[in-house]
């Protein structure tokens, strides 16, 4: 089968949705043999190499994407342009799998069978906590934004076959927001990638980064991912928990952001406590993973999350947010990163716990998130719309 798969940009190859878009269309190609091109505004050269490798082609639109101001402001005549230049696709393709805006506005009329992958509702326009994040200029004009296109989104919702979503938690966003049912379709997570790392190892990188507890968290930096919040409450933890240790790595490339993040660590006095890794290699991660006392990612508005799930296959207690699906009673806690008081009453708690009473369920994991079994989901739904 012949999928052309729409996603806006391809130009941060370790965020969550461009993951989603190279794990999966490789392993479509890979286990069920389908012929997949991509199509994208624009993609990085790591993006590129990933889907080279795989024999996947990579066709770009464009010269800008969502990341910049002129692109919004021209998106009407850049949708029109590209609709007509992307006609041929009725013809030379079976189905269309789109994850994420504007590509739905482009791909919403043509006469093929569609499927729309909907991460969440489309954050720009409908999640104000997000929003939050940015600031009142940015907040100004996506406002705007929303008034001019939010009704061209919905629209395009309504012309999609089939609407697949991350988790549960997403199906009453989705439902509210288009009027539409969607299914869920976890992310996948590949367990012989994801284990826990020799004893030795786990010695070596505690040596490295010496902290009780020692913490990991992973980010973007965006407001939704708790990151300032967090380190607030590691400071408010510190004088039950002097030798605290957060590891921090950054997996997009954003200079800027960084630089503020490390003079806040410096501002908070954090510098013996938290310890930015940088953008760490994935290959890594499940050493790091392995090590920790506790994978730490209160994100707000996040009900699936990547990192939580490659904690516990490699047997490491979670801190979610409150929204986190993964965590239950026995494998970690959930906080309320925005809630400072109660966030340190809780961590307190869950720091004081002797580490073999958590429990954590690998093989019921493996059932439900291995990366074969929701690709197989994925590959049913997307073939038998």
């Amino acid at each position: 089968m012949k999928i052309a798969w729409f996603h806006s940009h391809l130009l941060n190859t370790n965020s969550g949705g461009t993951r989603f878009v190279i794990d999966y269309a490789i392993g479509l190609k890979q286990l069920f043999n389908h012929d997949i091109t991509i199509f994208c505004d624009c993609a990085n050269t790591e993006t590129l190499s990933y889907f080279m490798n795989a024999g996947i082609t990579v066709i770009q639109i464009d010269r800008f994407s969502t990341n910049n101001f002129f692109y919004w402001l021209t998106l009407p005549w850049r949708n029109n342009w590209k609709r007509k230049k992307l006609q041929y696709i009725e013809l030379e393709f079976d189905r269309i799998v789109n994850s994420m805006f504007p590509m739905n506005m482009i791909i919403s009329n043509f006469n093929i069978p569609k499927i729309q992958m909907c991460y969440e509702p489309f954050a720009f326009f409908y999640d104000e906590g997000f929003l939050k994040s940015f600031t009142f200029q940015q907040q100004l004009f996506f406002r705007l934004m929303k008034l001019l296109y939010q009704g061209y989104d919905k629209a395009a919702f309504t012309k999609m076959d089939r609407i697949l979503t991350l988790n549960k938690t997403n199906l009453s966003k989705i439902e509210a927001v288009y009027g539409r049912s969607a299914t869920p379709v976890y992310a996948g997570i590949d367990p012989k990638i994801y284990h826990r790392a020799p004893t030795n190892e786990i010695n070596r990188i505690r040596k490295m980064h010496p902290g009780k507890p020692l913490l990991f968290h992973s980010t973007d930096l965006s407001g939704i991912k708790g990151t300032y919040p967090l380190l607030d409450i590691i400071k408010h933890l510190l004088p039950e928990f002097p030798e605290i240790k957060l590891l921090v790595t950054v997996y997009v490339d954003i200079p800027a952001g960084i630089n503020k993040l490390n003079k806040y660590i410096l501002e908070m006095g954090l510098e013996s406590n938290v310890e930015y890794l940088g953008c760490l290699q994935k290959e890594l991660l499940p050493i790091y993973y392995s090590s920790v006392d506790f994978v730490c990612q209160p994100g707000l508005n996040q009900p699936a999350n990547w990192p939580l799930k490659e904690a516990m296959l490699c047997g490491t207690p979670i801190i979610g947010g409150v929204e986190s699906e993964e965590v239950d009673t026995y494998n970690g806690t959930k906080i309320n990163v925005n809630e400072i008081k109660k966030s340190v009453i809780i961590l307190s708690k869950i720091f004081a716990k002797d580490r073999t009473k958590f429990s954590i369920d690998i093989e019921g994991l493996k059932q439900s998130y291995s990366i074969d079994n929701c690709l197989g989901l994925f590959n049913d739904l997307v073939t038998k719309v």
